[in-house]
């Protein structure tokens, strides 16, 4: 076993498949197999199956599941360090050894690194766990910084670097030498820990200082200065992606264990989760000067990323693409040459992994990655379509004898044995109960509850019933099975047809164009069935635009247009070449010749000719195309060819504005607006018109709404189109309901006004003097945007207090100023008991928070309530009433030294009651006349930033 436990991550065993074993008489066991025959990637069933092969005791089997388990997720650090631990507990320490030796480098987790790091502390301890030796100190000292190098960035690794810290702080030193060499260690330990975003940082950090605060006192400022910076970066870090590591482990899938993706709205947030933690790192948010230690960190983030990503092509081509950046060329096409054995059905990763050795100049490399794809894309049609051949075999067999179809374990039974082949197909079994079938039979057809079956009393009726009943689902069982057959063929041939297309890209660009041809004869001795047409216009299309060579182009068309005739997409390609090569005898030749055929019925094809004759022909022409389009197709009216013909390209003003397609129901589908030729105009829909779809898609498992198909439900203008296709219901197996969870929280935004605004808008009356009310009330404007003379007159004091915050520089009322003490007694006296908001008049003259008997010219919105001026002008100290403040929290007295609030003699105000500047100042009321305030420029300056 210690033989086969490896996990090369660069390769990727078949998966197991427990059908094709034989019972092995636990049930336990064989229930787990029997869930993992149905799905290779139930993380749960993998769990299940250990946990029950251990409890039988049978070694053979438990090692046959572990090897299967390693098999199929060869990087996954939860099985490998299970093996090992279970190796360690049966006293087998050579066959654990194999297993760290094989995977520790090739999976950097830190779980796998843990237990390797357990296993060495336990090996170098004493029956009480403490490592005595010095050779046996120096090893678990090698050991830790081993696993420090290889796992010690990673964000949870504050546990293994704070065991590491102790286990060197209790060793033992007999010389001075000794202890200096331990603080050093010690020290470089603590200052590589610190800066690093992970959890328990801050522990370490504490650890740190007192640590230093022990060694030398006179120093330790000085030395935490200079880390103290990185330090707190890294604690920063830490905090800022603990949001996107939640997202990560909220949507990771169960047991954490890659599983390839189906494109569920979880797996695109547990995608977008990873790439916005690679694009952190790559960004250098430590700001890291090292290039050495900022290269490690990104490759250690990537690889950690292709673990959990691991069937996610992209992944691994955008690590390649670092490494290639980086002029690291041979560990970027050893990473590709990686992903294309994970995940050898990818084509877009060994489509990378080929250009990247072309570009390299490796031609066997890419040839030979070309030719596999080749073989891999062929036989997978070949499998394919003998699966669905004996699957069909067994359910007309089942037609045919009505005794065998009365058991319908005996249909899942031979199902499932025939799909065991396939490793990602299998269940497609349970889609064939979809949204057609009722709710009280199972996938196989047959009714989900066993009195359905039961025959009622001793007559036939309900049997025969029954029987038929069965009959029918077995024929529409028989059908969809052919309806997934033909769409999985198409497509498996697209995709071998793409992969030919490819190394014809490829043959072209190193070889030149007669390896092409070459290519091309290899292409032809395919078998029917097994290339689309695509091969033969992008060879076409290569000797026309490489090798000039028109009339070559031109019998590659015709040619295939013997074997493709029933492709009306392969004709609108023909005639868009014609036409582009400037043959337009031919290209109305070949119009006229197929226009009468079957594919004659497609749109597309008319609108290639229409667009043809409206910009290159004559008006005779046009008249005679337009009416015979209208005749052919019932939709077309001579409104819509004349929308067509004036419009060009994306300008189809006269469809939109004088005509008012987009809006019109009596014109069915009106003017598509997603094509880039606009002069498409919607028709009758058959599968290949594309001005009526515009951007939909005509995927075979995407239903079209009416919405898409520009019609309405029940209109008069939808009696043409498809109710079943309209109007079926939806499979919620197949389309993820909406999760309220991804919904993102609506935050308006809410402007403030300024005083300007607020008077121009809605002050629209003038007062009738300076504290008078208004001569006319208009009604009640909204909290947020009453004005604040409005607020106070009304009594509102708390949303004057609101208002006030929200533009601070607003706080002046008719040139009044505003007595900031006065206004907390009164609200401090108001009953609170109950809120409530009153339209009554209150007369400014009650209210006591106004300060009266200040003048206007000394209440500048900048300038300080209470203080002021003083100098030759201002008032003497003596003169003034000083209130003491409230308390110690509403500020502090009035300190004219230390504030630098001096007279005009000096650099201020002489004299003068000059507090703080804010509310929170002692506030201060003059007995005398006041006077105009000093105009010092440094006290005004002060009073301005106050």
């Amino acid at each position: 076993m210690s033989d086969t436990v490896t996990a090369d991550a660069g390769s990727q065993a078949a998966a197991p498949h427990y059908l094709s074993k034989q019972p092995t008489g636990y049930p336990d066991v064989d229930m787990c197999r029997q869930r993992l025959a149905r799905n290779q990637y139930n993380g749960d069933a993998w769990f299940s199956l250990l946990r029950a092969v251990k409890s039988t005791g049978n070694d053979k089997l438990i090692y046959d599941s572990f090897d299967d388990a390693i098999k199929q997720y060869p990087t996954s650090s939860q099985f490998l360090a299970k093996f090992a631990e279970f190796e360690l507990s049966r006293g087998k320490n050579a066959s654990a050894e194999a297993v760290f030796n094989n995977n520790l480098f090739n999976v950097p987790s830190l779980e796998l690194w843990q237990c390797y790091l357990n296993y060495v502390l336990k090996s170098n301890a004493n029956a009480h766990g403490v490592v005595e030796s010095h050779d046996g100190r120096a090893t678990v000292t090698d050991c830790y910084k081993l696993v420090l190098d290889n796992v010690g960035l990673d964000r949870e690794a504050g546990g293994i670097w704070m065991d590491y810290i102790n286990f060197l702080s209790t060793m033992q030193t007999s010389a001075p030498y000794e202890e200096h060499q331990k603080t050093k260690l010690l020290r470089e330990t603590y200052q590589a820990a610190v800066v690093i975003p992970m959890a328990k940082v801050e522990e370490i950090w504490k650890q740190y200082d007192a640590f230093e605060n022990r060694i030398d006192r006179a120093t330790v400022k000085q030395m935490l200065s200079k880390l103290s910076p990185l330090y707190m970066a890294a604690r920063a870090a830490y905090r800022e992606t603990s949001k996107t590591w939640d997202s990560i482990r909220r949507t990771q899938p169960p047991r954490n264990l890659p599983v390839p993706p189906e494109w569920s709205l979880r797996e695109v947030e547990f995608l977008d989760s990873w790439r916005k933690y690679l694009g952190w790192e790559l960004s250098n948010p430590l700001h890291l000067e090292d290039p050495v230690l900022l290269h490690r960190r990104i490759v250690y983030a990537y690889n950690q990323a292709c673990m959990a990503l691991r069937f996610y092509p992209e992944i691994w081509i955008e690590f390649a693409n670092y490494l290639q950046s980086r002029e690291l060329t041979n560990e970027a096409i050893e990473k590709l040459q990686m992903a294309s054995k994970v995940i050898p059905s990818s084509l877009a990763v060994q489509f990378a992994y080929a250009e990247m050795a072309e570009r390299h100049r490796l031609p066997d490399v890419s040839k030979q990655v070309y030719t596999q794809v080749i073989s891999l894309t062929r036989s997978d049609i070949d499998r394919t379509s003998q699966r669905y051949t004996r699957r069909l075999e067994k359910l007309n067999k089942q037609l045919t004898e009505p005794a065998a179809s009365k058991n319908p374990a005996n249909t899942d039974a031979d199902g499932m044995q025939g799909f065991a082949e396939d490793d990602g197909e299998i269940s497609e079994l349970s889609e064939d109960s979809e949204s057609g079938n009722s709710s009280n039979y199972n996938s196989d057809g047959y009714a989900s509850d066993a009195s359905d079956m039961d025959v009622v009393g001793s007559g036939g009726h309900e049997q025969t019933s029954q029987s038929k009943k069965a009959l029918k689902m077995l024929k529409r069982r028989i059908a969809k099975t052919k309806s997934r057959m033909e769409r999985r063929l198409k497509e498996k041939r697209e995709t071998y047809t793409l992969s030919w297309i490819m190394y014809l890209r490829y043959a072209q660009r190193s070889e030149g164009i007669e390896s092409v041809r070459q290519l091309l004869r290899k292409i032809r001795a395919e078998p029917a069935g097994y290339i689309t047409y695509h091969v033969y216009v992008a060879v076409a299309l290569m000797e026309y635009h490489i090798a000039k060579r028109p009339v070559i182009a031109g019998k590659l068309f015709e040619l295939c247009a013997k074997t493709y005739s029933d492709q009306p997409e392969f004709i609108s390609k023909y005639m868009d070449f014609l036409i582009n090569s400037g043959d337009d005898t031919n290209a109305r030749a070949l119009f006229e010749r197929f226009q009468s055929t079957s594919i004659g019925d497609s749109r597309h094809m008319w609108l290639v000719a229409s667009d043809f004759e409206y910009n290159y022909g004559d008006m005779n022409a046009i008249a005679k195309l337009d009416k015979r389009f209208i005749d052919k197709f019932d939709h077309e009216t001579l409104l819509t060819r004349m929308a067509a013909r004036y419009s060009y390209m994306d300008v189809n003003g006269v469809a939109i504005n004088e005509f008012g397609l987009p809006h019109r129901k009596d014109i069915r589908g009106g003017l598509s607006l997603g094509d880039s030729d606009g002069r498409r105009m919607a028709g009758s829909h058959d599968g290949h018109d594309l001005g009526a779809l515009g951007n939909v898609s005509l995927r075979d498992d995407t239903p079209l709404s009416a919405g898409g198909l520009g019609v309405s439900v029940g209109s008069v203008a939808g009696r043409g189109t498809d109710k079943a296709q309209l109007l079926a219901p939806v499979n919620p197996n197949r389309y993820t309901k909406l999760s309220v969870a991804n919904l993102e929280e609506y935050n308006p935004v809410i402007e403030a006004y300024t005083p300007a605004e607020f008077t121009q808008q809605y002050v629209t009356t003038p007062m009738s003097g300076s504290y008078g009310r208004p001569e006319s009330r208009e009604p009640i404007t909204p909290l947020s945007v009453r004005p604040h003379v409005q607020l106070l007159e009304q009594g509102d004091i708390l949303s004057y207090i609101a208002a006030s915050v929200a533009a601070p520089d607003t706080t002046e009322l008719d040139n009044q100023p505003l007595n900031v003490d006065a206004l907390l007694d009164t609200i401090m006296q108001q009953d609170i008991s109950a809120p409530r908001i009153t339209s009554s008049y209150r007369p400014l003259a009650y209210m006591p928070w106004l300060n009266r008997n200040e003048p206007a010219h000394r209440q500048h919105h900048n300038q300080p309530y209470g203080g002021g001026g003083g100098g030759s002008y201002g008032r003497d100290r003596s003169s003034t009433r000083q209130y003491p403040p409230r308390s110690r929290s509403r500020g502090r007295r009035d300190s004219t030294e230390a504030e630098g609030y001096r007279g005009n003699s000096a650099r201020g105000s002489n004299g003068g009651s000059s507090h703080y500047g804010n509310r929170h100042a002692p506030y201060a009321r003059s007995n005398s006349r006041p006077s105009y305030r000093s105009n010092s420029s440094r006290g005004n300056e002060r009073s301005s930033h106050r």
